[in-house]
C-alpha cells in the first residue's frame, strides 16, 4: 500500500510535449479530499491525512456527489477560503486551524478528479484523467439543483458556491503555458497544473502532473539560459 494519500505532482521543467497537454489552474488554498476514514464516516482531509473541519456545506455537497455517483467516492481538489483581502492562503490556513472553531462555514472546494474509494483503496485507477474528469462534471452538473438541506442549516446554503468544477484548457506549447500562468498569478492563483489527460491516478509522484510556479518558471529559465 503507498504512503501518499493522493496523486502528487513534479516541478515542471520548461517543456510541452509535442501536441500539446491539458492545464488547469492551480488556485492558491490547501489540498483538500474527500473519503472514507477508518471510522466509515466521509470527511474532509488533507494531503497528510488531517482531518478538516469548519466546511460542512462543501461536505454535505460531496456527500451528494456521492450518492448521486452510487458508490463510495474518492474527490480531489483545492479547497480555498476567500475573504476579501486576495490572500486566498493566509485565509485558508486561518480558517482550517482556528477559524472555524467559532462557528459557521467557509471555503470552496475546487474540484478535479474523482474515482471510486474502491480504486482509491487499492492505490488508484487506469482510467484516463479525461475520463474521469468526465465523470465529476456528471455528479457536479447532476446535484447542482438538488434541494436536499442538510440537518441544523435551515437552507443557508442556498446559492453559496460549495463545490466547483476545475476547468482545463489544451495548451499547445510553452508560450500558451506562459500566457495562461501569467493570467493566473496576475488574479493571485498560485500558477498551473500540467496534467497528461490520458494518465491514470496513481497515489505517488508522478511526471503525469506538472506543477507550474513562479518559482519552478525562474529555475528552469536560469538553467536554459
Amino acid at each position: 500500500m503507498t504512503d501518499h494519500l493522493v496523486h502528487l505532482a513534479r516541478d515542471w521543467d520548461g517543456t510541452v510535449p509535442k501536441g500539446g497537454t491539458g492545464g488547469e489552474i492551480k488556485h492558491n488554498g490547501w489540498r483538500c479530499s474527500f473519503f472514507t476514514g477508518r471510522d466509515g464516516k466521509t470527511r474532509l482531509w488533507t494531503r497528510n491525512g488531517m482531518p478538516l473541519e469548519g466546511a460542512d456545506h462543501v461536505l454535505h455537497r460531496l456527500r451528494l456527489m456521492e450518492q448521486e455517483a452510487g458508490q463510495p467516492m474518492f474527490f480531489d481538489g483545492e479547497i480555498v477560503v476567500y475573504d476579501g483581502t486576495g490572500n486566498t492562503l493566509a485565509a485558508t490556513k486561518h480558517w482550517f486551524e482556528t477559524g472555524w472553531k467559532g462557528g459557521g462555514e467557509a471555503g470552496t472546494f475546487h474540484a478535479f478528479d474523482c474515482l471510486t474509494f474502491a480504486e482509491w483503496k487499492s492505490g488508484g485507477t487506469p482510467t484516463a484523467l479525461i475520463e474521469r474528469k468526465a465523470r465529476l462534471r456528471h455528479l457536479i452538473d447532476a446535484t447542482a439543483d438538488q434541494w436536499d438541506w442538510r440537518a441544523g442549516s435551515h437552507g443557508r446554503d442556498e446559492g453559496a458556491t460549495a463545490v466547483q468544477m476545475v476547468e482545463d484548457a489544451w495548451l499547445l506549447d510553452v508560450a500558451d503555458v506562459m500566457t495562461l500562468a501569467h493570467h493566473v498569478w496576475a488574479d493571485g492563483g498560485e500558477g498551473l497544473m500540467l496534467k497528461d489527460m490520458q494518465a491514470p491516478y496513481q497515489r505517488s509522484r508522478t511526471d503525469a502532473w506538472l506543477k507550474v510556479t513562479r518559482e519552478n518558471q525562474h529555475k528552469w529559465m536560469k538553467e536554459a539560459a
